[in-house]
């Protein structure tokens, strides 16, 4: 008798493009509201993936967002269904975990999987604008490490993507992100999407710091064409985790005070050398945002493909880059943080590794080493004990909110039930330059933590491990 066949994986022309070195071009369309005809939002959808594909000079699909600024819009699962089948492989689908439970992932996953949706990056989700923290602290927040590692777990060939906020400031925050990127990529993610920014020193050192480790994945950059609304919103801090520098608010200004056409033509040229340079600086794509009708989409992905051919050499894109941003100062305040020296000088060096900044002795307070060590004596072996085991010594001395699997000990005893959205994994991408909480006061729980192992020793160990959720769905 005969072995039986395996069947071949279906064709994917989004994972193969990115194996094969091209450059890709993502264009958002976020899921409407539900509010909105279900046939004339499938039209919609249909009219930009036409759009998009249609477009020659440059190799251009679909990303469908899925709940980004409200949980009153369809599920990018179900609005993706508007796509053609045939054309599926080739496009990109976001899953949100806010105010989504454990059941209602399984379940969108199997309709991911009915619908040959496999091109899916799982966000944990940031708090709707305008929530108040006992609001936020009131939702669900599905962490993203735990759905990629379910998702990559399954039958189907899913091919995952993780999402990083490269645009932190101070050495810890910025660990945060890299050290949850890691836990994505051991999860089973195959592809990064960096949240988005202008500053092109932030993404390099992403490119940098993995390429360093030897962890080559594919890294797309999410870039923002602007718009007067959207600038304003940005700046009233309505898109958590997009941040723009007081020097390039500056510019801004500048460019509302020329008519609309003038201000429309300085963004598109920002954007042509944004993404000119992410391919020269290694990515492997970008993920447009703010092309919101499926003209400007169209034209915003030929010019970027103009972009690409325009600029064939680092030297070249770096002088008109830094001619045209007249030397701006990307970084949100004074005394940033950045991981390397000598970044946007060169793409990479060609025979040395970069060599990381020191971090500095960080700033623990007495009582923050007091607490520690107390935390440290008290509960040793609290993640392999029960965990209501002394729970009224947990609450009194490490803040426990009574979860179901504790995790003090690989944690700093630092309880990560105190972030609002109750992420045991590490920080969301909403986390501000600083390292402040997104919606809560003072610093992030996951900055705390970073901090802290810095300070006792174990920096690499917070990378180790996946942690299981807190909470029982």
């Amino acid at each position: 008798m005969s072995d039986p066949v395996t069947p071949a994986a279906p064709a994917n022309r989004f994972r193969d493009s990115l194996s094969n070195g091209e450059f890709v071009l993502l264009v958002e369309s976020s899921s409407p509201s539900l509010s909105n005809d279900p046939i004339a939002a499938g039209e919609r959808l249909a009219a930009f993936e036409e759009a998009v594909l249609s477009v020659s000079n440059v190799n251009t699909a679909l990303a469908v967002t899925d709940r980004y600024l409200s949980l009153d819009a369809w599920r990018a699962v179900e609005y993706a269904n508007a796509l053609r089948e045939e054309n599926r492989d080739r496009h990109v689908i976001y899953l949100s975990g806010r105010n989504t439970t454990g059941e209602e992932l399984r379940q969108l996953s199997d309709a991911a999987a009915k619908s040959r949706l496999f091109n899916v990056v799982p966000v944990s989700g940031n708090c709707v604008p305008g929530d108040t923290l006992r609001e936020c602290r009131k939702r669900v927040f599905s962490e993203s490490v735990g759905v990629i590692r379910n998702l990559a777990e399954r039958k189907e060939p899913f091919f995952l993507g993780g999402t990083t906020n490269p645009y932190a400031y101070t050495p810890f925050t910025m660990m945060g992100q890299y050290f949850k990127l890691v836990k994505k990529l051991n999860a089973g993610a195959s592809f990064v999407v960096a949240q988005a920014g202008w500053d092109m020193l932030k993404l390099q050192s992403l490119r940098w710091y993995f390429s360093g480790r030897s962890l080559f994945y594919p890294m797309i950059a999410r870039l923002v064409l602007l718009t007067p609304n959207l600038v304003e919103k940005i700046l009233a801090g309505e898109y958590p985790g997009i941040n723009i520098s007081p020097d390039f608010q500056k510019i801004l200004e500048k460019e509302l005070r020329y008519s609309l056409n003038q201000f429309e033509a300085a963004q598109y040229r920002r954007l042509e050398l944004q993404a000119a340079g992410c391919r020269l600086l290694g990515f492997s794509g970008i993920q447009l945002a703010g092309a919101e009708t499926p003209g400007r989409a169209k034209i915003a992905a030929e010019r970027i493909g103009n972009a690409l051919r325009e600029f064939n050499s680092f030297d070249s894109w770096l002088e008109e880059y830094n001619s045209y941003l007249a030397r701006a100062e990307m970084s949100p305040f004074t005394g940033s943080f950045y991981l390397y020296d000598h970044t946007l000088r060169r793409a990479y060096p060609d025979e040395e590794i970069p060599v990381a900044r020191d971090f500095g002795e960080p700033e623990i307070t007495p009582g923050e080493k007091f607490r520690f060590k107390l935390r440290r004596f008290l509960f040793p072996h609290a993640d392999r004990q029960r965990a209501e085991s002394r729970r009224l010594l947990k609450k009194l001395f490490a803040s426990c909110r009574g979860c179901s699997s504790c995790r003090l000990p690989k944690t700093e005893f630092i309880c990560t039930e105190g972030c609002p959205k109750r992420l045991p994994n590490g920080p969301c991408g909403g986390v501000k330059p600083h390292g402040n909480c997104e919606i809560a006061p003072g610093e992030c729980v996951h900055s705390r933590i970073v901090r802290l192992a810095h300070w006792n020793g174990t920096l690499p160990a917070l990378e180790d491990e996946i942690l299981d959720s807190g909470r029982d769905d």
